[in-house]
């Protein structure tokens, strides 16, 4: 009787948070658009005109409907939730001009042409660098303007190099035979170092629970994109944790050790258990979607042999497409029935 009354109080308080959450995401996305026609266009307009054809219609895209849009309106917003205040114009600014940076960095990070010491002379001494070409200028403009309203120009400075150490790291992950230990530490390594990056874009420094915490938030965040990803990432040699699982339970199982470890090192910091709250169900409603990946990864399974086996199935049966009415039900469900976020 005890269970089935906490499981019924659970239920109610995870519906009454839905609206609060997608409130919250919609205007934040929508302010953020429009900081970004204030802030964010003009200083794009000048590198549209003087483009040498290294930065392509994608870049501009991926800079303002991906990058420029989601570190600020979302993971910043949502930082911003945690610690109970919202973002600053100088916060958003820094989080907006070095969110830009993230698809041209990656760019940058791939191009097997680019020095060592190159790379590294760019993230900690940008304003000596000389472009090679319109692609890196812009680069080097938004990085330098993001530097230049951050409360902690050298902190980020050097987690930028942990960024690019643990980028340079996951190539690892292209080789023939890589152990699933360190195919973990590498994704957790690539998508912690990056939100410990962002978070710096903050006034205040963090406090150790919550870089550690926020270390293991982006690997999770990282584990989930990977899960989404896998047709993807096997096709073009990159092995992941899952890629190369024969068994999605296991996957499942471990995904889900994960995400309540999240929620462990949450209550752990000092922020209050309201601010922790409702971070916690942001976090778990962006989370939910990837056990409705899973579960169409468990049907796959089932077809061969029950092993997963990623060879053997089209691009169409490993993509999980989000924007089917049905597969947003099946995540709400997930963040609903999850009892982890019970305070």
């Amino acid at each position: 009787m005890q269970n089935r009354s906490i499981g019924k109080r659970h239920y109610f308080k995870q519906m009454l948070a839905l609206p609060w959450i997608y409130f919250f995401l919609l205007k934040s996305v929508f302010k953020q658009k429009r900081f970004i026609k204030t802030h964010l266009e003009k200083e794009l307009t000048g590198y549209r005109k003087t483009n040498d054809g290294s930065l392509t219609l994608a870049d501009f895209k991926k800079i303002n409907s991906y990058y420029a849009l989601g570190v600020p309106g979302i993971l910043g917003a949502s930082l911003a939730v945690l610690r109970g205040q919202a973002l600053t114009k100088k916060e958003r600014l820094c989080l907006t001009f070095l969110g830009s940076t993230s698809g041209l960095l990656d760019d940058l990070f791939d191009d097997p042409d680019k020095e060592v010491q190159h790379l590294r002379n760019f993230i900690r001494d940008p304003e000596n660098l000389e472009a090679f070409n319109s692609n890196e200028a812009l680069l080097v403009h938004l990085y330098m303007l993001g530097l230049s309203y951050a409360s902690h120009p050298e902190h980020l400075k050097k987690q930028a190099l942990k960024v690019y150490e643990a980028q340079q790291r996951s190539l690892q992950q292209q080789k023939a035979e890589n152990p699933i230990r360190l195919i973990h530490e590498i994704t957790y390594a690539k998508g912690g170092t990056s939100f410990l990056f962002y978070r710096l874009c903050l006034e205040q420094l963090p406090e150790k629970a919550e870089v550690k915490l926020l270390s293991h938030l982006g690997g999770l965040m990282q584990l989930g994109n990977d899960i989404f990803d896998v047709w993807e990432d096997f096709h073009s040699g990159t092995k992941t944790a899952a890629n190369t699982c024969f068994s999605i339970q296991q996957l499942r199982q471990d995904f889900s050790e994960d995400l309540n470890t999240f929620f462990k090192l949450v209550e752990k910091t000092s922020y209050s258990k309201k601010q922790t709250y409702r971070f916690s169900n942001i976090i778990s409603l962006a989370l939910a979607r990837v056990f409705v990946c899973l579960d169409q990864f468990e049907k796959l399974e089932i077809t061969t042999d029950n092993k997963f086996q990623t060879e053997k199935y089209s691009r169409k049966q490993l993509i999980c497409d989000m924007q089917k009415p049905k597969n947003q039900l099946k995540a709400l469900r997930y963040f609903i029935d999850n009892p982890a976020v019970i305070n």
